[in-house]
């Protein structure tokens, strides 16, 4: 069973395991897939503005010189449309690099180019012409789809386009754009290979990053998953520590019942042998005293027989009461409410006194010992109440009070000064046996004594053991 347990665990965290390191592969490759397209692009970035540069440097060195001369109209004279031709000679070194060079107007107007001359006099709409002519240097990769660069579109060579600013040497105003189409082959092979190592870099990269990953989440799974046993293994444990903790906690429970009822049941045999055993005798000696006193004696003898008789006869009734209060009457079958009324009735019997009653809501089921010791305590009150206040307003009141029964005696009387606490001996069983009953139930009493007279208030709990034994279902805490 615990080998399941932990297989499971182990399964549950592999499978956390592995939604998280999916989630992270693919949060990490197009993490990398975007690094991977950022470094390109800033490689092909850097490679536009090296050209931009070189192709920039040699217009300014080479070919603005020779455009200073530029009619007002735009046109350039023929010398040195010359001049140009003859640096873009074909047999010239710089026709390995250039491929062909272009001067445009401001307005757009193509005012020289090596080849084809049919373009020159033409006129073309283009932003990149328009933005150099605001001094600005641009440089393009591939990017001929214009009509005016048919003749570059043909050779189906990979160029960079770079325009930039021809300026009047005087005054420094832009009189022309100049163009030039670089042969861009080699560049472009080398670019391929570039970004062929940064992808073979970004993806080892990432090969790397997931195997770390992977080891990191691995590890922390059989982690989490160990934890994971140990947490259940401890749980079982602890149940079963609270689960016999419960256990002894009831055995001692009912235990501790258990001797109650022993209690209970040794307080009755000593009513019954005070009733089969002194009683018994002293009513012998009552009646040989009785026939003492008929066979004639004298008066002072007559005196002394009828004081001894009347001792006598106090005794026994004495007695009597004595083993009435210490035999319990069979209860097993009656509920809470007939137990109390039995033991103010019975009260009332032995005393001639008159005993109230009232009943709120209480369980119809409590265990025997529960009834034996509200019976007891009942019991013991009254008779507190019946020799330190005559009797007087004896009130009897049980209600439920959420998990608890409770008992309020009262009387109209006071309570002498010796019997105020638990700790005094008022009566048979006195005050500390009804401080003994409620302590053996987990219960509270508060006794008060006033002018208005005295008040035992008592609560009892109805133990789970109590309502497990009556069938019952646990009464709600409030």
């Amino acid at each position: 069973m615990e080998e399941h347990e932990r297989e499971k665990g182990w399964l549950s965290g592999l499978s956390l395991s592995s939604q998280f390191l999916a989630a992270a592969a693919v949060v990490l490759c197009l993490s990398m897939a975007v690094l991977g397209t950022w470094i390109n692009r800033q490689i092909t970035r850097s490679v536009l503005a090296v050209s931009g540069s070189a192709g920039a440097a040699f217009l300014e060195a080479f070919v603005e010189p020779l455009v200073q001369d530029i009619d007002p109209d735009g046109r350039l004279p023929a010398e040195s449309q010359k001049a140009l031709d003859a640096l873009l000679f074909d047999d010239q070194p710089i026709r390995r690099s250039i491929i062909s060079v272009k001067i445009w107007g401001v307005d757009g107007t193509v005012i020289y180019v090596n080849e084809p001359k049919d373009l020159i006099g033409r006129k073309f709409v283009s932003a990149d012409v328009a933005r150099a002519a605001g001094g600005e240097v641009i440089a393009e990769f591939d990017d001929m789809t214009s009509g005016e660069s048919a003749h570059e579109q043909k050779l189906g060579l990979s160029t960079i386009e770079v325009y930039a600013p021809l300026h009047r040497n005087t005054t420094g105003e832009v009189i022309a754009v100049g163009e030039i189409y670089e042969n861009a082959e080699i560049l472009d092979a080398q670019l391929e290979l570039g970004v062929m190592r940064t992808w073979i870099v970004v993806c080892f990269t990432t090969l790397v990053m997931l195997t770390v990953l992977y080891l990191i989440v691995r590890r922390g799974s059989r982690l989490i998953s160990r934890q994971r046993a140990e947490l259940q293994a401890r749980f079982r444990d602890s149940q079963q520590l609270a689960a016999t903790n419960e256990e002894l906690r009831l055995k001692a429970e009912r235990a501790r019942l258990d001797a109650n009822a022993a209690n209970e049941e040794l307080i009755g045999r000593i009513g019954l042998d005070l009733h089969d055993g002194p009683i018994q005798i002293l009513s012998l000696l009552m009646l040989r005293l009785g026939r003492l006193r008929s066979g004639g004696p004298t008066k002072e003898t007559a005196a002394h027989t009828a004081a001894i008789e009347e001792l006598t006869a106090g005794v026994i009734h004495e007695l009597r009461v004595l083993s009435a209060g210490l035999v319990l009457p069979e209860i097993g079958d009656l509920g809470v409410r007939e137990a109390i009324r039995l033991a103010a009735e019975r009260h009332e019997n032995l005393t001639g006194t008159r005993v109230d009653v009232e009943f709120g809501d209480l369980p119809e089921h409590v265990t025997g010992a529960l009834k034996i010791c509200i019976y007891r305590i009942v019991q013991e009150s009254l008779n507190n109440a019946f020799k330190h206040a005559g009797g007087a307003g004896q009130r009897v009141h049980a209600e439920l009070r959420g998990a608890n029964i409770g008992l309020r005696i009262a009387d109209s009387g006071g309570l002498a000064a010796e019997h105020r606490s638990p700790a005094g001996d008022g009566s048979r069983l006195g005050l500390r046996g009804i401080q003994s009953r409620v302590e053996t139930f987990g219960g509270t009493v508060v006794i008060r004594s006033e002018a208005g007279g005295t008040v035992v208030d008592v609560e009892l709990p109805i133990s789970k053991l109590a309502q497990i034994e009556a069938g019952l279902k646990p009464v709600p805490a409030p």
